[in-house]
C-alpha cells in the first residue's frame, strides 16, 4: 500500500512533495496540503476528507483522527494494511479534489487545463 499510495499521490496533476523532519513525505496541490505519509514502517497515511467522511472513517479500527490536523477533518490510518488499494486511491483523490477546490480560481483553472491534458 505505501508504494501505491506514494505513487498515486505523485501521479496527480501539479502535486508537489516536500520531506519534513518527522520524515513524512507532504503533498500538496497549488501550496495547499492534502496528504502525508511517513516514511518510516509502519507507514501511517493521513488526508483529508469530508466531515461525513471523516465520522465514518474514524468509527473504524485502526483509522485515527490525524494528530493535528482532526479540527480540518483530516483522519490518520495506523498501519498500512487498514484498506485496501483501491479505497485508499479513492479517499486521496477526494483529499486531492477537496484542496483543489480551495484554491483561487486562477490556480484551480490551470491546474484543470493541466488534468485535462493529462487524461
Amino acid at each position: 500500500m505505501f508504494d501505491n499510495a506514494l505513487d498515486y499521490c505523485q501521479s496527480l496533476p501539479a502535486v508537489t512533495t516536500e520531506k519534513k523532519w518527522d520524515n513524512e513525505l507532504r503533498f500538496f496541490v497549488g501550496e495547499k496540503l492534502f496528504c502525508m505519509i511517513s516514511l518510516d514502517p509502519p507507514h501511517r497515511v493521513s488526508f483529508k476528507c469530508t466531515p461525513n467522511q471523516y465520522h465514518q472513517l474514524i468509527a473504524k479500527r485502526g483509522i485515527v483522527p490525524a494528530p493535528h490536523l482532526a479540527r480540518y477533518h483530516w483522519v490518520q490510518l495506523q498501519r498500512e494494511d487498514i484498506m485496501p488499494a483501491p479505497e485508499l486511491e479513492h479517499f486521496l483523490h477526494d483529499a486531492y479534489d477537496l484542496i483543489l477546490g480551495s484554491l483561487p480560481p486562477y490556480e484551480r483553472e490551470a491546474i484543470e487545463k493541466l488534468r485535462k491534458l493529462n487524461a
